[in-house]
């Protein structure tokens, strides 16, 4: 499989995020993720795997409150989050992510079911992780190739 080149997101529409409709338009710049992962070498692989893929825009936050303050300060246009953080509940962090039409991918090394029901539309990418899981995933919230 050839690594995805430039991948984009459309930045005038927003509501495209919600509808489902591809990500792509005229207008473009590279996308900005966000990996939310509290063991350094998982994250670092993530982040691999994403430059792999064609991401160049990559932010690591370790717990929730440093995924806050990378919120804050430029929102990204796409999260990757472990479901498990050692204590901290992912699932607030999730919630105003939604609230801002930011794209969540969830990842786990547990079991499918480890998702709460409102958030079983959500892309799980299972560890260990996978390259083509999470291109599937990034697939799946409308992140193409040009």
């Amino acid at each position: 499989m050839e690594p995805l080149v430039g991948l984009i997101v459309d930045i005038e529409d927003s509501n495209r995020r919600r509808s489902g409709e591809s990500l792509l338009s005229a207008s473009r710049r590279s996308v900005r993720v966000l990996i939310v992962e509290d063991e350094p070498a998982t994250a670092l692989l993530l982040e691999g795997m994403l430059a792999e893929l064609g991401f160049d825009e990559v932010q690591i936050a370790y717990d929730p409150s440093a995924a806050g303050d990378a919120i804050r300060t430029i929102p990204p246009d796409l999260a990757i989050l472990d479901v498990n953080l050692g204590q901290e509940p992912v699932r607030l962090l999730a919630e105003k992510l939604r609230a801002l039409d930011i794209p969540v991918v969830f990842s786990s090394g547990q079991q499918v079911g480890v998702l709460a029901p409102e958030w079983s539309d959500r892309p799980l990418v299972p560890k260990p992780l996978d390259k083509r899981m999470l291109h599937a995933a990034l697939r799946n919230l409308g992140f193409k190739s040009n």
